[in-house]
């Protein structure tokens, strides 16, 4: 999968308790993770099943349109802010941090999940 192809980042975040309570974590800010802090990326309609040498050199001037950035859009991650709201561990409550982690792996487990499915099923595309 395309890390391009991804939610936007909340600008706060938030947990739910034992008690059933939202709460709101503290927040710091880090560079984007996706557009690596540049605030855009091509678009992953551009090439996401990649580009080869071949491409460029059988359209020169799709080749200098893309380095020049034509193709480029708003990070989807950030929408161009460059950074990112991420947990403030070393100021979180530990058992809300707990919670988050565990929030965390949940929603990886069904990420890794949907991307195995749709594996599965790229094998009768073809």
């Amino acid at each position: 999968m395309d890390r391009r192809d991804c939610r936007r980042a909340p600008d706060r975040l938030y947990v739910i308790d034992e008690d059933g309570i939202e709460r709101e974590l503290p927040t710091r800010w880090e560079l984007c993770d996706v557009c690596d802090g540049k605030g855009s990326h091509v678009n992953p309609n551009i090439d996401r099943d990649g580009l080869t040498g071949e491409d460029f050199a059988e359209d020169p001037d799709f080749a200098e349109s893309y380095f020049r950035g034509d193709y480029d859009q708003p990070c989807n991650r950030c929408g161009g802010r460059r950074v990112v709201a991420v947990v403030d561990e070393d100021h979180c409550e530990k058992h809300l941090l707990a919670l988050w982690r565990e929030d965390r792996e949940a929603e990886a487990a069904c990420d890794a999940a949907d991307e195995a499915e749709r594996r599965y099923f790229a094998r009768f595309e073809r």
